[in-house]
């Protein structure tokens, strides 16, 4: 397994990615040798055609990511999966026209993308169902030995149950306790006795134990664990295999004590200093390129509905200190008078038409720009919250303060990890993937979350 912004992923989703890379460039070299009939021009091509092909490999894989053609969460039948690549190919054909527009010494010659096009889809399709028996035939997959089988245990097993491409697999599950058909369920190999760990990840061998007990006290089997790890097997806790597994921090399942003596939670002052850099950066570079598209925004505001052009709201920011959050006003004006602050729905009757597409293509979000360069805001960190919800929450979910010891963000790890939460039951959600972005905070995770912002906002996931 890879550890990768300290979430695992299986080592065959990086040669799963690397080798469709080298077919997609093959490919594209084989239709330029056809197109040419094996006899390239001798004005340089030759000595360039390594270059263009990979331009055009790199583009054609931003795409397939940015259509998700990387998320493999399920099997997918063939047709489906050929519209898919076929759309994502489409895709990369116009970025690759406005490239060539502005740099067209990097076109590869007339009729290889229509011959490379076929060469693609067959390649990609092949490599992919190839990929797809791999990760069925669970080869590759690392094993695990589960302890335990209480609600920890089902959390972990549902979670690599519901990833067709997790690269775990339970084989065996010790649990002295009458009432669980965990291990039936998983049709995994099932003892009851402890004494018998280390012997059972021998015989099935495999490497990693996975302790996930719901409560330690009085049921913890120090001694055999201990056997194990002498052994060289890997002993891990649940609560922390859970967190690497999902990049979210279970709140009810840990207790103060994990915070305090875990190894994140740290404040570098470079990792600081080069988030608030590049947050002016960014920000002031969005506010110039986005004006224009403000200033139409604003006109569609003021042209189908009554009332101000921006809305104004007095949100929680780090430490708890209040501060007026700036957004375009997508909402009937004083959509609030009657109903008092309430979580929005979906198919809210309060959104104005416009305000609805505005939502979808997060363009009510740009004024938060301004925020973000004034310092009262971060663009990567948890979703500023009202004060009245603030007041409800940390009340009723444990760690929710801890949320306030970083600046609130546009987006933000639990943004593009869970979407949009419209009640207590989605805060509880979105604080686990908070406190797990707070944990690991660092300027490379910020950069990955505003690279699959981007992916979200494209896809129009999420809005509401």
């Amino acid at each position: 397994m890879l550890k990768f912004f300290h979430t695992y992923f299986p080592l065959r989703s990086l040669l799963f990615i690397m080798g469709e890379g080298i077919l997609i460039y093959l490919s594209l070299i084989i239709a330029t040798l056809l197109r040419f009939r094996w006899q390239i021009p001798e004005t340089g091509f030759v000595h360039a055609i390594w270059a263009r092909v990979l331009v055009v490999t790199l583009v054609c894989q931003i795409s397939l990511y940015y259509h998700e053609l990387y998320e493999i969460k399920h099997a997918q039948k063939i047709f489906d999966l050929s519209i898919r690549i076929i759309h994502a190919l489409g895709v990369t054909f116009i970025i690759l026209a406005g490239i060539y527009y502005v740099y067209p010494s990097l076109i590869l010659g007339r009729g290889v993308f229509f011959i490379g096009l076929f060469l693609l889809i067959f390649f990609i399709v092949s490599w992919r169902f190839f990929c797809q028996r791999i990760i069925q035939k669970n080869i590759f997959s690392e094993k695990l030995l589960l302890v335990g089988s209480g609600n920890l245990a089902s959390l972990i097993a549902g979670e690599i149950a519901g990833n067709f491409d997790s690269g775990y697999k339970i084989a065996a599950i010790v649990d002295n306790s009458d009432h669980s058909d965990l291990a039936k369920q998983l049709k995994a190999e099932s003892r009851s006795d402890y004494k018998q760990i280390c012997t059972m990840a021998e015989v099935n061998r495999i490497q990693k134990i996975v302790v996930a007990f719901d409560e330690k006290r009085g049921k913890f089997p120090v001694a055999i664990l201990l056997d194990c790890k002498m052994r060289g097997l890997t002993i891990v806790d649940g609560a922390s295999f859970y967190e690497t597994l999902t990049g979210k921090i279970l709140a009810t399942q840990v207790n103060p004590s994990s915070f305090i003596f875990s190894e994140g939670f740290r404040r570098h002052k470079f990792t600081l200093w080069g988030k608030r850099f590049l947050d002016i950066v960014l920000s002031a570079v969005g506010l110039v390129i986005s004006a224009p598209l403000m200033l139409l925004a604003a006109i569609a505001i003021k042209a189908t509905s009554k009332g101000h052009v921006f809305y104004k709201q007095t949100r929680i920011g780090q430490w708890e200190k209040s501060f007026s959050v700036i957004k375009f006003r997508t909402m009937q004006e004083n959509a609030e008078t009657y109903t008092g602050p309430i979580w929005a729905k979906d198919d809210d009757p309060r959104i104005t038409p416009v305000g609805k597409l505005f939502r979808r293509c997060r363009l009510d979000e740009l004024p938060q720009l301004w925020n973000v360069f004034k310092g009262s805001m971060s663009l990567v960190g948890p979703r500023p919250e009202r004060i009245v919800f603030v007041k409800k929450l940390k009340n009723r979910l444990p760690f929710y303060a801890e949320r306030h010891t970083v600046k609130p963000g546009i987006t933000g790890w639990a943004q593009i990890s869970y979407g949009y939460g419209a009640s207590e039951e989605d805060a509880l959600k979105k604080l686990e993937y908070d406190l797990f972005y707070i944990k690991h905070l660092s300027l490379l995770m910020d950069i990955l979350i505003i690279v699959k912002t981007f992916k979200i906002v494209i896809l129009g996931k999420g809005a509401r």
